[in-house]
């Protein structure tokens, strides 16, 4: 039977929202400094500043995740540093050498775990290791955390402030890479902003827009204003100095309004958790981790994954078990509809047990 493909793999493939799509458009009908000193991206400053509840901070609109995380940790990462993250973050295993190349050399140090996230114990090792004997290596410039984590769980408070106490300790900054940090402010419900952040001892946030509703929409917000100022000096020579940046910007204010943002990845959640307890009755699908955001990951087989192929449900393989087991990840979006999700489901009941 040809039935048309669904793509399920990631929340890229995703449209824009309305909002921030009339919000572009009518950028263009006025004409505005470049450079960021547009009207719209000081209108952004201000609305960060508020939503973080912090008048001090400086924000950088970028246009991709890569960038956005690169220049970030470039601010407080040298050549002859090290910045920790966890083997499976985004900047260790996706960026292709973009933040080693952004820093002039700097190295990123992984820690591996099967959660998927940093813990401070851990941390505390790795020093233990590399200080053991007083042998040289070298610097250790910050940590880099991901919120949501890769394997779609995230970041308590607790956990946070327990790196940041290490950070604190050694004099390290701490980064945030926030591709999905909206799908994770949601899932903790009572926390605001600024108590996921810089309260915490976030030094630098990389926010991500486009995953949520945006067409092409990053922005770093350094809490920490002399990191700011370093990123500023190296703009330039990474390339990333966008002209119209009134666009970027016009999309982020969009995006913060009435809580748009916070709305868009409450339903990208709401699908996730729809789709999980849906998948989750059929025998051959194992999930492995909780589902706390809009990432949902699975245990499958290679005979199953084929059979979901030929059923033109298309999901993300995110690493091999062994020779006859993998693992998948679904991720829907604010746009997934219940209907799509039932129409997988649908798919499957014809050749999978429940």
């Amino acid at each position: 039977m040809n039935r048309k493909k669904i793509l399920i793999g990631t929340d890229t493939v995703s449209g824009i929202a309305p909002q921030i799509l009339k919000a572009i458009s009518l950028a263009s009908y006025e004409n505005s400094l470049p450079y960021g000193d547009d009207i719209y991206t000081k209108k952004c400053r201000n609305i960060v500043r508020k939503i973080f509840e912090k008048q001090d901070l400086e924000i950088i609109p970028m246009m991709s995740g890569t960038a956005s995380n690169s220049l970030a940790l470039s601010s407080f990462l040298r050549s002859y540093g090290n910045v920790l993250c966890h083997s499976e973050s985004h900047i260790n295993k996706d960026e292709g050498g973009a933040p080693e190349f952004f820093s002039g050399g700097g190295k990123l140090l992984s820690i591996s775990n099967s959660i998927g996230k940093l813990t401070s114990k851990e941390v505390n090792e790795k020093l233990y290791e590399l200080n053991f004997k007083g042998k040289q290596h070298s610097k250790i410039c910050g940590i880099s955390i991901t919120q949501l984590a890769e394997n779609g769980t995230f970041y308590s408070q607790k956990e946070i402030m327990s790196i940041s106490k290490i950070c604190k300790k050694n004099n390290f900054y701490l980064h945030m890479d926030g591709a999905r940090f909206s799908n994770a402010l949601v899932s903790q419900e009572t926390i605001s902003p600024a108590e996921a952040t810089w309260k915490i001892g976030i030094d630098c946030l990389s926010l991500g827009a486009t995953k949520n509703g945006a067409m092409a929409a990053e922005i770093i917000i350094f809490f920490n204003k002399d990191l700011a100022e370093e990123a500023k000096k190296m703009i330039k020579q990474t390339g990333h100095v966008i002209p119209k940046t009134r666009f970027i910007s016009a999309q982020l204010n969009a995006w913060f309004k009435d809580g748009l943002w916070l709305r868009l990845a409450q339903k990208a959640n709401e699908n996730a958790m729809y789709l999980c307890s849906k998948l989750s009755k059929f025998s051959d699908f194992k999930l492995l981790y909780p589902t706390q955001g809009n990432e949902v990951f699975f245990k499958i087989n290679k005979k199953t994954y084929k059979k979901i192929l030929e059923l033109n449900i298309i999901p993300n393989i995110w690493h091999k078990i062994n020779e006859d087991e993998i693992v998948i990840r679904l991720v829907t979006s604010f746009e997934t509809k219940f209907s799509l999700i039932d129409e997988i489901i649908e798919r499957l009941k014809t050749s999978f047990p429940r």
